[in-house]
């Protein structure tokens, strides 16, 4: 097999995987972080008034594939 296309089949396999990390932003993972409403995590510490919770939830927006 020759590089580059076992290059293009390892891209073509992430795309179908999920991203998992970190959001720079609030640190939550970003499998929290829903296309439209946000980090789910933020609003969790928001709706249970937790003393450091933000004051919005997070709307950073994932890289790659989160679902």
């Amino acid at each position: 097999m020759n590089l580059g296309r076992w290059w293009r089949e390892r891209r073509a396999r992430r795309v179908l995987w999920a991203y998992y990390g970190g959001c720079p932003v609030c640190q939550h993972d970003w499998r929290e972080h829903m296309p439209g409403e946000g980090c789910g995590e933020c609003q969790y510490e928001i709706d249970h008034e937790e003393p450091e919770a933000p004051s919005s939830p997070c709307t950073e927006r994932a890289p790659g594939v989160t679902f």
